[in-house]
C-alpha cells in the first residue's frame, strides 16, 4: 500500500474572524503550508495577515472555520500546550529585562520540566546557531543590541525544538544593513533544521528574498499566491504587481542617481 501523505504543517479551512459586525478581518480563509517551507505574507496594514499568524497559535480564535497543525485542530488542543510545540518570534520581541540571556531562551524548557543541564547546553547550541558568542548568556538584555535582542528572540522561539516557526515583523525595527543579514541567518537556519516557517511582513522585497512563497493579502482575503519568480513575471494579478513596482521603482531611481553622478562627476 502507498504510504499516506503527511498532513499539511499549518492548514486553514474556511477560517474567519470577525472582531465586530463589520467587514470581517478575515475572510473565508483556506491555505496549507507545507512541512518545511517558508512562506511570506504581505499586504498593507489590515489587510489581515497579522490575524492569520495568530489563529495559528490560537492568539486569536476563529469566528468559523478550523485552523490544523500537522493534522491536529488547534481548537481541541490546550492554548499552552500547543504554544511550547511552536515557535513565535515577534517585532517587540519580548524579552525579560530582569532575566539573563541565558535564562531567557531557557524559559519554555524549564517550563517542559527539563533539566538544568540539559537547559545550558541548549543555551550554548542554540547561541552558536545564531551567531552569537557563548558568554553572552550571562548578559541581560539592555547591554545588546537590536540586532543582538532579536537574535536572542529567535534563540528562545527555538530553544524546544519547534519544526513550525511563526514571525510576525520580526525584523522590521533594524536597521537595513542588520535586518539583511538577520535574514539571510535566519533563512539559512529554517533550511539547516528543515523548519516551517510562516512570516508576515509589510517589506516585499524582503518576502521575494526570503521566502519559497508569496501569499499577499488585502481586505482580508488572499488575492495572489505564487512563487517569487512567478510573481515577479506578473503572475499574481494588479495587487501583486503594485506591491512589486515598489522595489522596482526604488532601484530604479538609484540607477538614475547613479548614472547622473557617473556623467557628472
Amino acid at each position: 500500500m502507498p504510504a499516506t501523505p503527511a498532513p499539511p504543517a499549518i492548514a486553514f479551512d474556511r477560517a474567519c474572524k470577525r472582531f465586530s459586525n463589520a467587514q470581517p478581518a478575515l475572510a473565508p480563509l483556506s491555505l496549507d503550508i507545507a512541512p518545511g517551507s517558508f512562506v511570506a505574507l504581505v499586504g498593507a496594514s489590515g489587510s489581515g495577515k497579522t490575524t492569520t499568524l495568530k489563529l495559528v497559535n490560537r492568539l486569536v480564535d476563529p469566528s468559523s472555520g478550523r485552523v490544523r497543525v500537522e493534522g491536529e485542530d488547534v481548537a481541541a488542543l490546550p492554548a499552552a500546550q500547543l504554544r511550547r510545540r511552536i515557535g513565535y518570534v515577534f517585532q517587540g520581541i519580548g524579552l525579560f529585562p530582569h532575566l539573563s540571556v541565558g535564562e531567557n531562551i531557557g524559559i519554555v524548557p524549564r517550563l517542559l520540566g527539563r533539566e538544568r543541564a540539559w537547559i545550558a547546553a541548549r543555551v550554548a547550541e542554540l547561541l552558536a546557531m545564531v551567531a552569537l558568542p557563548p558568554d553572552y548568556a550571562a548578559r541581560v538584555p539592555a547591554q545588546l543590541s537590536g540586532g543582538e535582542r532579536q537574535r536572542i528572540g529567535i534563540a528562545r522561539a527555538l530553544a524546544a525544538g519547534p519544526k513550525i516557526v511563526l514571525m510576525d515583523e520580526p525584523m522590521g525595527a533594524l536597521d537595513p544593513v542588520t535586518r539583511d543579514r538577520l535574514g539571510r541567518d535566519y533563512r539559512a537556519l529554517h533550511d539547516a533544521q528543515r523548519l516551517t516557517t510562516l512570516m508576515v511582513t509589510h517589506d516585499i522585497q524582503e518576502a521575494l528574498l526570503l521566502a519559497d512563497r508569496v501569499v499577499v493579502m488585502a481586505r482580508g482575503q488572499v488575492v495572489a499566491d505564487d512563487r517569487p519568480g512567478a510573481l515577479l513575471g506578473g503572475a499574481g494579478g494588479a495587487e501583486a504587481a503594485a506591491l512589486i513596482a515598489v522595489p522596482r521603482e526604488q532601484a530604479e531611481r538609484i540607477a538614475a542617481m547613479r548614472d547622473a553622478g557617473t556623467r557628472h562627476g
